[in-house]
């Protein structure tokens, strides 16, 4: 010891004298040449390495002269100069990103214990160490590349990645390319408890939560429960890093849902083939067993199935709801096989969706009940109708829309059915004092799209900059002229030729195809909309009524229409009591008078005075479904608009009697109850026959 002792203070000298490099490579040369001396070497170069600011270096001698006898004082001097300046820190990180996950909808793990044992010692961009409080040890991750990014769309999955940068940039490459809603995919981010432990001290997670697709999960355990129990669909990447465990549990996942796959669909085969006319009779006695289909990336068609399905369960029959738990989950073929083989429908009933897209994997015999509410390209295909079979029905919301009528659906296959109002929620309640101060009104008007002027002005934005003149021109002309003559376009086809005259008349050439028809299509099933609600307040507020509640987005952004804008109202209970406390509601959707507005408001005992649309333009027509005068009232342009706002506010009594009137025909022909217990008798008519 003595001669290494000498080499030692050789070393001190030179760092003395400046000599600072000298001394580190004296250092090195000796450690190898005493290796009996190596504890104390090492700590003194890495005391000088340290002195020299080169922390990372020092940290490794001081991780090695320690390892040679576990020297208390050397852990100590360690835990002094990298652990504990930070520690505080990391340990409020650590329990604020414990806070952060509890209302975090993709981690459901059991959460590490409160005293923290393992905290990092250092990080930079290529190596982590950490040190174990409890058994006095240190390791080292290195940082691992990643050869291969994931491609869009991929469910990737990348474990103990310790990096935020890579996370980042993997999670940037496998976004989802095209979503419905928020429709998003996951990215799993698999730890091993004593990675998540470290990793919870060293970032914040509300940037990974801000995607609102990162799944944590921590151990194997968590991951078996979130695959295999909790039926979470599989990643399909997986980082080349992943470790044998993790992968042989997830090939095991697989074979597993495999093989119940494979039996599910000899349960179903077996089943239906024997149950055939047996689900015949099922249906004929009112109480079938009914799968509800629907999508978390829908919300009106969420809550229509949901009425549906407890108008079904108050018939008396078993049902059962198949969708999506959140927005990163799927409905794969085998979750829906395994649906089947064990509620055994008679009956599936989905909105907008037909069999023949899922004829691989649903039984012939199982009716398919399809409600038609939106024109979409399934509906409309004029070879859908060829496809459907004797167990197929098509409820049509558009009663009286022209072109489903020419589509070709069967006699056979279609029923009437307007979308109706769920009259367990919207009926006539005890409204509070305070209750009525906020909703009351002499006229009540309901809807967003409000904000005409500023749509322009978006959508002008969607064209070349050499053509925003005219479409600012055209739009701004028609909300002109709608305004000013009461004159309001019903179709696409009128719209196309008031486009291509407008551009003919002030350019002298004519519109590309794909231009008008982008155009006519927005104007007529967006625009109109906007011009045709923001032309009816007007038309109210010019003969001088003040009394107009607004609700709905858009109305607070305009000074116009501040003072009577109470923003939105939410769907159900309170929007119930904001009609229920008008005086008057009026109709305002331009393609449709037989929207379900019109049903909720009568149902909650509101004067409705329905808005006009040609019978010719009308998708559903409320005349085909109650009586105009009898149980509903309509105004048909602005002078009649006015005169029955003044009539039925000066006449109470033919007020509450049209009430009553519009009430009792809701109850008995718009509601969800009566709406199932007609399409089951129709059904269950028409298969017998």
């Amino acid at each position: 010891m003595q001669e290494a002792e000498l080499y030692l203070r050789k070393m001190l000298e030179f760092e003395e004298k400046g000599a600072g490099e000298a001394a580190l490579a004296l250092g090195e040369k000796i450690a190898g040449i005493f290796p009996d001396d190596r504890e104390s070497i090492l700590l003194e170069t890495g005391k000088l390495k340290f002195r020299m600011e080169k922390d990372k270096e020092a940290l490794l001698d001081f991780m090695n002269a320690y390892g040679v006898n576990k020297n208390q004082e050397i852990f100590n001097l360690i835990l002094e100069a990298y652990v504990l300046p930070n520690q505080k820190n990391n340990i409020e990180q650590y329990h604020h990103n414990l806070e952060l996950l509890k209302e975090y909808p993709y981690y459901d793990n059991v959460d590490p214990e409160e005293e923290i044992r393992f905290f990092p010692v250092w990080q930079d961009s290529t190596l982590l160490v950490c040190v174990d409080m409890a058994e006095k040890n240190f390791a080292m991750h290195t940082r691992r590349e990643i050869p291969k990014l994931p491609g869009a769309d991929e469910r990737y999955l990348i474990q103990n990645e310790m990096w935020l940068e890579t996370i980042l940039q993997c999670e940037e490459s496998c976004r989802i390319s095209q979503a419905l809603m928020s429709e998003n995919i996951p990215m799993y981010l698999v730890y091993d408890m004593v990675y998540w432990i470290l990793f919870l001290q060293l970032y914040d997670l509300q940037e990974l939560m801000e995607r609102k697709r990162i799944v944590f999960l921590v151990g194997i355990q968590s991951v078996e429960e979130y695959f295999l129990k909790k039926e979470n669909i599989l990643p399909s990447y997986l980082e080349e890093g992943t470790s044998q465990p993790y992968i042989r549990l997830l090939n095991q996942i697989a074979r597993q849902v495999s093989l119940e796959h494979d039996e599910n669909s000899k349960i179903i085969e077996s089943y239906y083939r024997e149950k055939k006319d047996q689900i015949i009779e099922h249906i004929k006695s009112g109480k079938p067993k009914i799968l509800f289909w629907t999508s978390h990336f829908t919300t009106v068609l969420q809550y229509h199935t949901r009425d549906c399905m407890q108008a079904a369960e108050r018939l008396g029959c078993e049902t059962e709801l198949l969708i999506e738990k959140n927005d990163l989950d799927r409905i794969p073929i085998y979750r829906i096989k395994k649906t089947l083989a064990r509620l055994k429908p008679d009956v599936i009933f989905c909105i907008d969706h037909f069999r023949l897209e899922h004829k691989e994997y649903v039984p012939e015999e199982v009716v398919w009940i399809t409600w038609i509410q939106d024109p979409m390209p399934v509906v409309i295909d004029p070879k859908t109708p060829s496809k459907l079979t004797t167990r197929d029905f098509v409820m049509n919301h558009m009663v009286t829309d022209k072109k489903i009528c020419e589509i070709g659906y069967g006699t056979y296959h279609l029923i009437d059915a307007p979308i109706p109002a769920n009259h367990h929620v919207y009926q006539p309640y005890h409204l509070t004092e305070e209750e009525l101060r906020t909703y009351a009104c002499d006229i009540c008007f309901v809807c967003h799209a409000s904000d005409v002027d500023h749509y322009i002005i978006e959508q002008v934005k969607m064209y070349p900059e050499e053509l925003w003149e005219a479409v600012m021109s055209i739009y701004k002309g028609y909300q002109e002229f709608a305004c000013e003559t009461g004159t309001f376009f019903y179709s696409q086809e009128m719209f196309e030729s008031y486009i291509q005259g407008s551009f003919l008349q002030h350019y002298g050439k004519r519109l590309k195809e794909k231009n008008l028809k982008y155009m006519a299509n927005d104007m007529f099933t967006w625009f109109n909309q906007r011009v045709y609600r923001q032309a009816l307040v007007d038309w109210m507020l010019d003969a001088g009524f003040t009394n107009i509640k607004l609700w709905g987005n858009g109305w607070l952004d305009n000074e116009k229409y501040k003072p009577y804008a109470m923003g939105p109202a939410e769907n159900g209970e309170m929007l119930s009591k904001v009609y229920q406390a008008s005086k008057i509601v009026i109709g305002n959707n331009v393609i449709s008078t037989g929207a379900a507005r019109a049903w909720e408001a009568m149902l909650s005992g509101a004067f409705y005075l329905s808005n006009y649309v040609p019978p010719e333009a009308d998708i559903t027509d409320l005349r085909a479904v109650v009586e105009e005068q009898k149980d509903v009232v309509m105004f048909y342009d602005k002078e009649d608009l006015i005169q029955k706002l003044h009539y039925y506010l000066e006449h109470e009594k033919e007020r509450q009697e049209m009430i009553e009137r519009g009430r009792k025909a809701a109850l008995e022909k718009m509601t969800f109850d009566s709406l199932m217990k007609r399409v089951l008798h129709t059904v269950g008519e028409r298969l017998e026959g």
